[in-house]
């Protein structure tokens, strides 16, 4: 890509809540006097449009297929990890359970705290069509390898962190990248097209979810059928898992060739700055993150390798030490190639000369409270102050988002801890009944389960928001941070059922009474599936519009940060192998009610303040 077109970082008021959507009409996004690079890729959306963006169709089906990918090899990992664990290590079925559940969790952390480097590299050296692009070449390889090597636990590792690498580096560059192909004359539709966003995340990973564990359990059988001579070397079972976690690697191969299909259908945002300094940028950048980001990968691999505790937190100091000293040299040698006024400069700077006064306060013609501050208002003076809102504004949503790192760390064990109780009860669809409106019974996988969230989303998304649009109408303002607290507290209760329901499974197993049956899990999937409406996609809009141009990435990164958080500390808490499965979901409940109160609290003292991509 050539040099970066420039641009002003504008910032825009937020639609009126009553806007109505103009009849959708093909985008004139490729139209009028624009910047290009010399690529010939436009590098900002129109302003007038009012209808959608060309390059919608190739993300959102790029999305779908990506996510049946990760979800299918998801639907199917913690019950095979714990059978591998079983297998290799000879662990008792709760202590490989417990293992996995740990696995599993350290997986999604490195899935949502690499993103964080992603965001880097898109922003500032490599943009984010080819980050996404480059990094989907590791997520296929990452596939390849998990469909061959999936007998091994070493081959599952190796999978998983090439997946890890590939699903983390592209999601802040996705979802920022859905934003960046809207202007201001079609800025109403954000909130539409994130949910459209996210409902072709669900569309993939209920598909994936249901069929996945299907292929698993049947095709290595009709295979042998088929050609008798594959039963020589496989059983049936290994070679339908190994077909199993194949399928999702073509589909992010497919995934991988709808994105680019639609390159010259996007609005490539540049990098700023791009070529040497990127570089330098990027590198150092990444470098200090991974001073805090290794603690989401270090722990895992010093447990696996089996490293005495006693050289657990030194290892983990002098790699953090490394890390820090590397960066913050590299970064020192690019400032003095040329000042940044990127996030670490401005925030090095206003540090470095905190305690005075800006030349507008000393004056008196101080128009804001950035100018006023003894500790932003340097900053001020030496960058403007729209590049000083620019780390003010990351700050204060990072303040937002710590605390739902709380939400994920319940909302994903849908796909771990609620798989194993779902396996201690009775999964006949009809229970004790022989049939029922003609259907026979059947009896489903315990990894066919989680299927419920996404279809459940599907059809929360236009319920909820005819309900959010109600609550508007009389009066009671629906506001992303108002959405957020009442999903933070719905999602405790959910796991308040599921705590209940484990206190009956156990009673059952106990008293030798029938197994309870799998469809009261209904209920806390209901639950966490409404509060991860009224978190997740509003998480999205809000991430993206409270973010200033030149950071969207970096602020989906720390957005997806709060997963790896909510990830990590469900693999600490399932390392303890004596705690009962039950104090296990009581304590994420009340962890659940704590984060939502505080967080209802930071939210009714925070201020909204949208940017548009320019």
């Amino acid at each position: 890509m050539g040099e970066p077109a420039e641009r002003d970082d504008a910032i825009t008021p937020t639609i009126p809540a009553n806007s109505t959507p103009a009849e959708v009409a093909p985008s004139s996004a490729l139209n009028g006097e624009v910047a290009n690079s010399k690529d010939g890729y436009r590098t900002a959306p129109d302003q007038e449009t009012t209808g959608w963006p060309p390059g919608v169709p190739y993300i959102i089906g790029n999305e779908a297929c990506e996510r049946f990918s990760y979800y299918g090899m998801n639907a199917i990992l913690a019950t095979h990890l714990a059978s591998l664990y079983v297998a290799h290590h000879a662990m008792a079925e709760k202590s490989a359970q417990d293992a996995a559940t740990a696995a599993v969790h350290f997986f999604k952390a490195g899935v949502y705290a690499l993103p964080m480097i992603g965001a880097i590299l898109a922003e500032r050296l490599m943009g984010k069509y080819r980050t996404i692009f480059y990094v989907s070449v590791i997520y296929c390889l990452g596939h390849a390898v998990l469909s061959m090597g999936e007998s091994y636990l070493e081959g599952m590792f190796l999978g998983l962190a090439l997946i890890a690498v590939g699903s983390g580096g592209i999601k802040p560059c996705v979802s920022a990248n859905v934003g960046d192909q809207f202007g201001k004359g079609n800025w109403f539709r954000i909130r539409t097209v994130y949910q459209i966003f996210y409902f072709s995340i669900n569309f993939g990973s209920f598909f994936a979810t249901l069929l996945i564990p299907q292929v698993q359990n049947h095709s290595g059988r009709i295979l042998i059928d088929w050609f008798p001579a594959l039963g020589d070397r496989f059983t049936a079972h290994a070679l339908g898992t190994s077909i199993a976690f194949g399928i999702p690697g073509v589909l992010m191969f497919i995934a991988t060739v709808i994105f680019w299909m639609g390159r010259r259908k996007f609005v490539h945002v540049p990098p700023k700055p791009g070529g040497t300094l990127g570089m330098l940028d990027a590198m150092s950048s990444i470098l200090l993150f991974m001073t805090i980001g290794h603690l989401f990968i270090t722990p895992a691999l010093i447990k696996s390798a089996n490293v005495s505790p006693d050289f657990k937190w030194p290892i983990l100091l002098a790699v953090s030490a490394i890390f820090f000293a590397a960066g913050l040299w590299l970064f020192g040698l690019r400032q003095k190639s040329q000042q940044d006024d990127g996030f670490l400069a401005i925030v090095f700077y206003a540090w470095k000369h905190r305690g005075l006064p800006s030349k507008n306060a000393e004056s008196g013609e101080a128009q804001s409270w950035l100018e006023r501050s003894t500790f932003w208002g340097p900053a001020v003076d030496r960058f403007g102050l729209k590049a000083a809102e620019g780390p003010v504004a990351v700050l204060k949503i990072v303040s937002v988002f710590f605390l739902i790192s709380v939400f994920w760390a319940l909302f994903d064990q849908h796909s771990s801890s609620w798989i194993f109780q779902a396996g201690q009860m009775d999964l006949r669809l009809w229970g004790d009944a022989e049939s029922f409106m003609g259907i026979n019974n059947m009896t489903l996988d315990k990894n066919q389960v989680p299927a419920l969230n996404p279809l459940m989303v599907m059809g929360l998304i236009p319920l909820m928001n005819f309900l959010y649009r109600r609550c508007d109408r009389m009066g009671v303002q629906t506001t992303p941070l108002r959405r957020i607290t009442v999903g933070m507290l719905i999602a405790a209760v959910s796991f308040v059922v599921v705590a209940l329901l484990q206190i009956q499974i156990e009673h059952h197993q106990a008293a030798g009474l029938p197994k309870v049956w799998f469809v009261w899990q209904i209920i806390p999937y209901l639950l966490i599936t409404v509060a991860e409406v009224m978190v997740s996609i509003t998480g999205l809009e809000f991430a993206y519009t409270q973010a200033p141009a030149k950071m969207k990435s970096i602020v989906m990164g720390f957005w997806l940060l709060t997963v790896a958080l909510g990830n990590v500390l469900v693999a600490f808490l399932a390392g303890f192998e004596k705690l009962p499965r039950v104090d296990f979901f009581w304590a994420f409940a009340g962890l659940s009610l704590a984060a939502g109160v505080l967080f209802g609290i930071r939210g009714y003292f925070y201020v909204q303040k949208d940017y548009t991509q320019e």
